[in-house]
């Protein structure tokens, strides 16, 4: 797992462009500092991003029946979080932080223009939107059940869709910087 810069980030996207369609978004239910390698990219509490591949098109495991095509990359938190409703998460003793959250909507922001993908729910979902599409989201029932990012605190603190956060965030970020 190396650290890894926007500018590093930017580079490899560009080098991965024609290959690569999807974005997914997760956390990692772990600790702060605590990386996995099923994620191209883990941002740490502090909002340090971290490549656990040199290529982005290798293919890893983070998003079941997702993986070809794909990234995905994962705020390192949410150890012991439970999901309630959603928008009454309990996240746990280590939730999101907002460098996290800014950070996550920078890479995807990041990885959209090298890519030349657009910001939109087709491209970039979070693992809760994916499981809901193929069943094992929440209030599905299934033991499997993924709700990543289902909700999170949008910046005027009230709890919204986390896919609609991030994606907001990103395209502020390309229009903006």
């Amino acid at each position: 797992m190396n650290e890894i810069t926007l500018d590093g980030i930017r580079n490899m996207a560009r080098d991965a462009k024609g290959e690569i369609d999807k974005i997914y978004l997760h956390w990692t239910a772990g600790y702060y500092n605590q990386t996995f390698d099923d994620y191209h990219i883990n941002i740490t509490g502090d909002g340090f991003i971290y490549a656990s591949v040199d290529d982005l098109t290798t293919k890893l495991t983070h998003t079941w029946h997702r993986n070809s095509r794909a990234i995905g990359i994962a705020i390192c938190c949410c150890v012991g979080a439970q999901a309630h409703s959603g928008y009454d998460t309990d996240f746990g003793d280590e939730p999101p932080t907002e460098e996290q959250i800014e950070t996550l909507a920078k890479v995807v922001k990041t990885l959209c223009e090298g890519l030349e993908l657009d910001i939109n729910k087709d491209v970039v979902m979070t693992h809760c939107e994916a499981a809901w599409l193929d069943g094992y989201g929440p209030c599905s029932g299934d033991p499997e059940t993924r709700w990543d990012l289902w909700y999170l605190p949008d910046s005027d603190g009230e709890m919204k869709s986390g896919g609609d956060v991030i994606r907001g965030k990103a395209l502020w970020y390309l229009e903006n910087q």
